[in-house]
């Protein structure tokens, strides 16, 4: 479902699948100019409603997003756990870049390796990197 009008109806109909890629359509297109007050913060409702519904990557979208765009670890960090805790690999890497960024290096090692477990590459890369450092 790509049509940013269907997004919208599904969206408003409660669909949480929907409010996830309207958000992260919504973000794609955030450029900069925009002169209505905070361009993030359609996406920020969008991902918000998705999360308290208990879709798990409306859950780790918010957390990254709360993490990259409004760089506010503490308000991210129950949203990423709760969506790493449920498994998402992607949420477990932000993770190991919150506590790597936060100075905890064991906990981003723990992060870092349970998402590279799962596959994901960078955070195989990141967990090297902070190997290095470390020994």
């Amino acid at each position: 479902m790509t049509d940013r009008t269907a997004l919208h109806a599904a969206a408003r109909g409660g669909d949480a699948d929907a409010m996830v890629e309207l958000a992260l359509l919504l973000e794609g297109g955030i450029t900069g100019d925009e002169e209505d007050g905070d361009p993030h913060a359609e996406v920020e409702r969008w991902l918000g409603q998705a999360a308290r519904a208990g879709n798990l990557r409306g859950v780790a979208e918010l957390g990254a997003f709360l993490w990259h765009v409004r760089q506010d670890e503490q308000a991210a960090l129950p949203w990423l756990t709760r969506a790493a805790d449920g498994g998402d690999a992607g949420a477990m890497a932000v993770l190991g870049d919150v506590h790597d960024f936060l100075g905890d290096t064991d906990l981003a090692r723990r992060w870092y390796g349970a998402a590279a477990a799962l596959g994901d590459a960078g955070a195989a890369a990141n967990l090297a990197a902070l190997n290095r450092l470390i020994n």
